[in-house]
């Protein structure tokens, strides 16, 4: 399986030329995106004219901070089922080509201390539905786990 996180801050025109090459030239079969700060629209633009091969599902952002975006390659992998949250995008996946089912979630953590520990409880929850299948966890979860992660 072939994917990457990136939190990208704003899915401007450079960015989103970046992206799709990126996308393209490592061959991704899935890509977890944070921050994407646009409006639903917006992304659709943007996978008409960058990231058609790819299949989409999004979490809105309100324009200026958050959203997600879960890309995946269709003849890669196949969506059994989906739930999403402001802070995070889950599917229930199958690698095509194998009988192997996986829980993917792409998580884009809250800025508030009390809302980045009601994501965890979401979470765990979440895994608690889903007990045995592997699970992969990626995004930024907004949280450090020692000062010297911390920058500003």
């Amino acid at each position: 399986m072939n994917l990457t996180t990136l939190n990208i801050r704003g899915l401007g025109s450079r960015r989103q030329r970046n992206l799709s090459n990126r996308i393209k030239e490592e061959k991704l079969g899935m890509v977890f995106i944070q921050e994407t700060k646009c409006s639903i629209d917006k992304i659709r633009e943007i996978h008409s004219k960058w990231l058609i091969k790819y299949e989409y599902l999004e979490v809105k952002s309100n324009n200026i901070a958050g959203g997600i975006l879960t890309l995946w390659n269709p003849q890669k992998f196949g969506i059994l089922d989906a739930e999403a949250s402001r802070n995070y995008l889950s599917m229930v996946i199958q690698h095509l080509g194998d009988k192997e089912i996986y829980l993917i979630t792409n998580v884009c953590g809250p800025q508030k201390l009390e809302d980045k520990l009601r994501l965890l409880i979401s979470l765990e929850e979440l895994r608690e539905r889903h007990p045995v299948m592997p699970w992969i966890l990626g995004g930024d979860f907004n949280m450090i786990r020692s000062l010297i992660e911390k920058k500003s």
